[in-house]
């Protein structure tokens, strides 16, 4: 698929083809369908390296390339009939043993990845200059096919440059069906890759942390604490439900998931904490979120938590917890006392907070 190409061109190579324009004008010894043929089994050629390794992607790939190559093998005749064959026997063996291919490792998924959008690029973009006369305005040079290319591949359809005859407009849906397929693909696995390489630096950082403050809930308290806490340049992890991580900022070391399991807040590095505080909305998740902090740390954490409901003050003095506040028993006080003329200071908020020693 690719020999027979290659041969063809290079016998047509002369002196004159140095330059660019020249070189490109021996694209006229090419049949149309040749091109996509070429591209596909550069693919595979390539696809190949990978699978030795076991390369699920490039399995996933493989399969898309040979089913197409069968179908332009079938749309040019007899010609092409044992490459039809062949394309064939691959296809069957292929499918057959896809369970030896598992391998779904970063870097061969970001190899295979960045190999198709090379050869889906190039594909794209000598065709276009190939057939250049067909579009509306004509693609006169490179930066223009790679810019139709990828506005194609990517299917937004401007429509600035548009295919006018049917050999145009075939390639302009093959050059589509590939972006719906490979390029999109590859850029969604590569995404998922920096993704992934994030959150195994997120979790370094939280592995390496010691002596930090942890807090665990997303009320507005929880809000206001953290960026008091940041202010300060304390290290801080917050252990919150997905839903509400947007409420902290997005360079917040946030751990996400049900806030009283103990593999969530192991993730959050709690053994090895200075504070834990439990300021979720609800006094019963505080609670559960204070004994799973004790099953994991014992008495070496600081605990800390708020009252929501003063009826629940003494269920939760039970947990021997270092540090209970009230809101609502705060805020009045302190009321009070501006009101009366008193002096409010830190001796006097240290008053209004319990200690359990």
């Amino acid at each position: 698929m690719t020999l027979p190409v290659l041969s063809k061109y290079f016998n047509h190579f002369g002196k004159d083809t140095i330059e660019f324009v020249h070189w490109m004008q021996t694209l006229g010894f090419f049949h149309l369908l040749e091109l996509p043929r070429f591209a596909l089994g550069t693919c595979l050629v390539l696809f190949g390296f990978f699978l030795f390794k076991g390369a699920r992607l490039a399995w996933s790939f493989s399969l898309i390339a040979l089913v197409l190559l069968l179908v332009l093998d079938i749309t040019l005749g007899s010609a092409y009939l044992i490459h039809g064959a062949y394309s064939s026997v691959l296809l069957v063996l292929l499918i057959h043993f896809w369970k030896q291919f598992p391998n779904q490792s970063i870097s061969n998924t970001a190899g295979v990845a960045v190999f198709s959008i090379a050869i889906l690029n190039v594909y794209s973009v000598l065709g276009s200059l190939y057939l250049g006369s067909h579009f509306n305005p004509n693609i006169t040079d490179v930066f223009q096919a790679f810019y139709f290319s990828m506005v194609s591949m990517a299917t937004v359809g401007y429509g600035d440059i548009v295919p006018v005859t049917i050999e145009s407009r075939l390639f302009t849906v093959s050059v589509v069906f590939f972006g719906i397929t490979i390029f999109t693909t590859s850029v969604v696995y590569l995404a998922g890759i920096a993704a992934t390489d994030t959150r195994k630096i997120v979790n370094k950082r939280l592995l390496k942390m010691k002596n930090h403050y942890v807090i665990v809930g997303a009320s507005q308290v929880a809000v206001f604490v953290y960026n008091g806490l940041k202010k300060r340049g304390l290290q801080t992890v917050i252990v919150c439900d997905e839903q509400h991580r947007d409420l902290f900022p997005p360079d917040a070391l946030v751990v996400s998931g049900e806030v009283t399991e103990i593999a969530t807040l192991d993730k959050a590095s709690v053994k090895d904490a200075y504070c834990v505080m439990a300021l979720e909305k609800s006094d019963v998740e505080n609670t559960y979120v204070l004994l799973a902090v004790k099953e994991i740390a014992g008495d070496k954490v600081k605990t800390i938590t708020m009252i929501n409901e003063e009826r629940n003050r003494s269920k939760l003095q039970l947990l021997h917890v270092d540090y209970i506040f009230s809101l609502p028993e705060m805020g009045s006080e302190v009321l009070m006392k501006y009101l009366s003329g008193e002096t409010i200071d830190n001796n006097t908020i240290a008053d209004l907070v319990i200690h359990h020693s």
